[in-house]
C-alpha cells in the first residue's frame, strides 16, 4: 500500500508539473497575437479493484483545451473584411480630394464659373479684343483643370490596381501558411494518439492566418473531421483543402474596364464574391465604381462643354479669320461616312446629321469676295471626309481642301481668308473645325493652338447670310456660349442636364461617397475593437488568473510531495522493525 501511495503521489507530481507548464505557456504568450488561453483539464485515473474494493489511482492530465468562441471568431472574420473594404475606400477617396478642389485649391466648379463669366464679359463687349484674350486664358485654365483632374483620377485608378496585385501576393502567402499548418496539425494530433487539442498553438496560428486573409478578401471555412480546415471564397471557389492550395492571380486577359480580373491561378476563373468585402474588394470598388464613375461623369462634362462651345464658335465669326484651317479631329477610316460609329469620334454617330454648312470667302483685308463670296456644302448620310473635301475644292471660292494621313480635313484659302456659318449638320463642331476646344475626353481636353495664338478667332457674332458681311458689334455667338452654362443639353447621349448641374452632381456624389466611407470605417473600426475586447475577455490571458492557478498547482505539488515524504517515513519505520 505504501508503494501505491508513492505511485499516486508521483503521478500527481507529474500532473501538477504539466499543469504548471500550461500556466507558464499562457504567461509567455500573454502578448502573442491570436493566442488563445489554454486550460488544463484534470481527471481521475481509472481505479483498480483489490479485494472487492476500488482504489483510486490518482490524477491525470486528460486534456489541454483552447478557450475559443466560434461565434466571435466568425464575427471577426466578417467584420475584418468590411473594415478593410471601407478603410481602403476611404483612403483612396481621400487621396483624390485635391482633384475636386478645396479652400486652398481651385476646383472644377470655380474654373467653369470663371470661363462662363469671361464669355459674359465678352458678350457685353464683343468688339473688345481684350475680352477675347480673357476667354482664351480662361479656356486654357478650364481645359487644363479637366485634363489634370482626369490624369489624377486615372493615376489613382492605376495605384488602386497595383495594390490589388500586392494584396494578392499577401493572400497567397497566407494561403500557403494555412496549408502548411493543416499538415502540421494533422501530423501532431495524429501522433498524439487521439489526444484532442494536442496542436493548440498551431490551431491558434491557423485561425490567425485565416483572420488575416479575411482582411484581404471574404472567405468561408469548413471544418473537417481530421482536424483540418477547408477554406473557400464566398462564391465557393476552393482555396485550401488539407495541404492543397489554390493561389490567386491576375487574369491574362483585360476585362472590359481595361484591367485584369482576380482569378484562380490554376483555372483562370474569376474569383466569385471577391468584391463583397476585404481590401481587394475595396480596391476594385474604388478603381471601377468610384474613380471609374467619376471619370465617366468628368468626360461627359468635358465633351458636352467642348461640343457646345465649338458648335457656337464653328458657325460664328470673330474679329479675325484664318487662311488655313485643319480639323481638330480626323476620321479613323476614310472609306466610311463621317457619321459612322467606327470613326471613334464621340459625336460622329450621335450628332452628325444630314444638313449643310456655308463657307464665306474674304480677301486679305476681310472684304467678301466678289462675285462668289459664299458656298453651301452638303453633308449626307453617305458623305465621307474625302467627298466633303472635294465639294469644298469645287465650290468656286478658291479654297482647296484635302484629307491628310491622320484623316483630318485641311483647308487652304491661299492669300484669302474664310469663315463659316449655318452648320445644320453639326459636321464642323464634331470634327472641331473653326473650334476653340480640342480632344475627345477630359484627359485630351485642350485649347486649339490657333486660338491660343490669336484670340481674335474666338467667335462673338454671326456672318450675314446674304451679304457675307461681319458686324464687329454682333454678340450672337458669345451669347450662345454664355447661355450654355445653365442650358439643359446633351451631345453625348447622356441625360440632358446643364453643365452647372453636371459639375455639382459630380462633386455631390464624391462628397457622399467620402461621407459614407468615413461613416462605415468608423463603425467597423469600433466593431473590431468591441469584438477584440470580447475575444480577449474570453480567450485572452489574464495574468491575475494565471497567478492564482500557479499557486493552486504549486500547493497541489507540495501536497503530493508531502505524501511522498510521509510514505517514505512510513517505509523507513517499517524497515526499522524488520532490522
Amino acid at each position: 500500500m505504501i508503494s501505491s501511495a508513492l505511485n499516486l503521489a508521483a503521478g500527481s507530481l507529474k500532473a501538477q508539473q504539466k499543469a504548471m507548464d500550461v500556466v507558464a505557456n499562457n504567461m509567455a504568450n500573454v502578448n502573442t497575437p491570436g493566442y488563445s488561453r489554454q486550460s488544463s483539464q484534470m481527471s481521475s485515473a481509472i481505479p483498480v479493484q483489490q479485494g472487492g474494493l476500488n482504489f483510486g489511482r490518482g490524477v491525470q492530465l486528460s486534456n489541454i483545451s483552447r478557450t475559443v468562441d466560434p461565434i466571435i471568431n466568425q464575427a471577426m472574420l466578417k467584420n475584418n473584411g468590411q473594415q478593410g473594404y471601407w478603410q481602403n475606400l476611404q483612403t483612396g477617396l481621400t487621396n483624390v480630394e485635391t482633384s475636386f478642389g478645396s479652400l486652398q485649391n481651385t476646383g472644377l466648379s470655380a474654373a467653369i464659373d470663371d470661363f462662363f463669366a469671361a464669355t459674359q464679359q465678352m458678350a457685353n463687349a464683343p468688339q473688345d479684343v481684350a475680352q477675347k484674350i480673357n476667354v482664351s486664358s480662361k479656356s486654357v485654365a478650364l481645359a487644363t483643370r479637366l485634363s489634370d483632374m482626369s490624369r489624377q483620377l486615372t493615376s489613382a485608378q492605376t495605384q488602386s490596381d497595383v495594390k490589388i496585385t500586392q494584396d494578392i501576393t499577401s493572400v497567397n502567402q497566407l494561403l500557403d501558411q494555412v496549408g502548411a499548418l493543416n499538415t502540421q496539425i494533422l501530423k501532431a494530433e495524429g501522433a498524439s494518439q487521439g489526444v484532442v487539442g494536442a496542436a493548440n498553438d498551431l490551431r491558434d496560428q491557423r485561425d490567425q492566418a485565416i483572420r488575416d486573409i479575411s482582411k484581404f478578401m471574404p472567405v468561408q471555412q469548413v471544418k473537417v473531421n481530421n482536424g483540418g480546415v477547408l477554406l473557400q471564397s464566398m462564391g465557393g471557389d476552393l482555396l485550401v483543402q488539407d495541404n492543397v492550395v489554390n493561389h490567386l492571380a491576375r487574369s491574362t486577359n483585360l476585362a472590359a474596364n481595361g484591367f485584369q480580373d482576380v482569378v484562380i491561378a490554376s483555372t483562370q476563373q474569376t474569383v466569385a464574391g471577391i468584391t463583397q468585402s476585404g481590401t481587394i474588394g475595396g480596391s476594385i470598388a474604388l478603381r471601377d465604381d468610384r474613380l471609374g464613375g467619376y471619370l465617366t461623369k468628368l468626360d461627359s462634362i468635358a465633351v458636352n462643354l467642348a461640343f457646345g462651345i465649338n458648335q457656337a464658335n464653328a458657325s460664328g465669326v470673330g474679329s479675325t479669320q484664318a487662311s488655313t484651317i485643319t480639323s481638330g479631329q480626323g476620321v479613323l477610316n476614310q472609306a466610311l461616312p463621317v457619321n459612322d460609329v467606327a470613326q471613334k469620334n464621340p459625336f460622329s454617330a450621335q450628332m452628325v446629321v444630314p444638313g449643310s454648312f456655308t463657307i464665306h470667302a474674304y480677301d486679305s483685308a476681310g472684304t467678301p469676295l466678289i462675285p462668289a463670296s459664299q458656298a453651301t456644302i452638303s453633308v449626307t448620310a453617305t458623305s465621307t471626309m474625302a467627298s466633303i473635301a472635294t465639294a469644298i475644292s469645287g465650290s468656286g471660292l478658291g479654297v482647296t481642301a484635302s484629307v491628310d494621313v491622320g484623316g483630318r480635313l485641311v483647308m487652304n484659302a491661299g492669300v484669302n481668308k474664310m469663315g463659316f456659318a449655318n452648320d445644320t449638320s453639326n459636321f464642323l463642331a464634331t470634327y472641331q473645325i473653326n473650334n476653340i476646344f480640342q480632344g475627345t475626353n477630359a484627359a485630351t481636353m485642350q485649347v486649339s493652338a490657333a486660338v491660343q495664338a490669336d484670340a481674335g478667332l474666338i467667335a462673338t457674332g454671326k456672318i450675314d447670310a446674304v451679304t457675307s458681311s461681319i458686324q464687329v458689334g454682333d454678340n450672337q455667338s458669345a451669347l450662345q456660349m454664355m447661355n450654355l452654362q445653365n442650358a439643359a443639353v446633351s451631345f453625348d447621349g447622356s441625360n440632358s442636364v446643364s453643365l452647372s448641374a453636371r459639375t455639382s452632381t459630380l462633386s455631390t456624389i464624391y462628397g457622399n461617397d467620402v461621407a459614407l466611407a468615413t461613416q462605415q470605417t468608423s463603425f467597423h473600426t469600433a466593431e473590431a475593437s468591441s469584438l477584440m475586447q470580447q475575444r480577449q475577455a474570453l480567450s485572452g490571458v489574464n495574468v491575475d488568473e494565471e497567478l492564482v492557478n500557479m499557486i493552486k498547482y504549486q500547493r497541489s505539488y507540495e501536497a503530493s510531495a508531502k505524501i511522498i515524504q510521509t510514505s517514505n517515513q512510513m517505509l523507513s519505520t517499517l524497515m526499522g522493525l524488520i532490522r
